[in-house]
């Protein structure tokens, strides 16, 4: 199976490489506003992104962009029952390893939309509330899948603008009672060489 998957990529990055008309690199960070769904206690926590990206022109107005980010994600929580852990006011801090693929459209050569899906691996998870800190990363689920959809501007030096919204598709805890999904709003910087 992973020389099936592995054989996949290959070819699709064959494909890419001989249709693609510039492939520029990036670094790119920003603001995270995360939340959890279904959670009615749940409140917007903030924190950050930051990684970098390959940019895949494949024409002047279409191009393909996978990432590597880490991301800060989570929630501020009241008294809830979260995948099992009951706890009291505090906040849940997850960081992600996030690898999006997004597919963009340019409208005008500096303004583009896009979209695409997006792997989540959880690298921590912890909750904290006042002193205390425990560690829940053994309930939750290693893998997160979501879609992400923005939109982003470039100026002419290389510095550029963008927002983005990613929403889960699997429930981040390993508890069936319960189905949370990840939100996260994005509003950052990047810049391409």
């Amino acid at each position: 199976m992973k020389k099936l998957i592995l054989s996949g990529i290959l070819a699709i990055g064959t494909v890419l490489a001989v249709k693609a008309q510039t492939v520029k690199f990036g670094v790119k960070g920003g603001l995270n506003l995360a939340k959890i769904t279904n959670e009615s206690s749940a409140k917007t926590r903030a924190s950050f992104y930051a990684g970098g990206l390959v940019n895949i022109a494949l024409d002047e107005n279409w191009a393909i962009q996978p990432e590597l980010l880490y991301s800060g994600q989570g929630a501020k929580l009241k008294s809830s029952y979260l995948g099992g852990l009951i706890t009291t006011e505090g906040t849940l801090k997850t960081d992600y390893i996030n690898i999006p693929v997004m597919v963009q459209y340019s409208i005008v050569p500096a303004f583009y939309l896009e979209a695409g899906p997006q792997l989540g691996i959880l690298a921590g998870a912890k909750v904290k509330g006042g002193s205390v800190s425990v560690d829940v990363k053994d309930q939750m689920k290693t893998v997160d899948f979501g879609i992400g959809v923005g939109f982003g501007y470039k100026f002419d030096m290389g510095l550029g603008v963008s927002g983005r919204y990613n929403f889960g598709l699997t429930n981040i805890y390993d508890a069936d009672k319960v189905t949370n999904k990840n939100s996260v709003a994005q509003i950052g910087l990047f810049y391409m060489f």
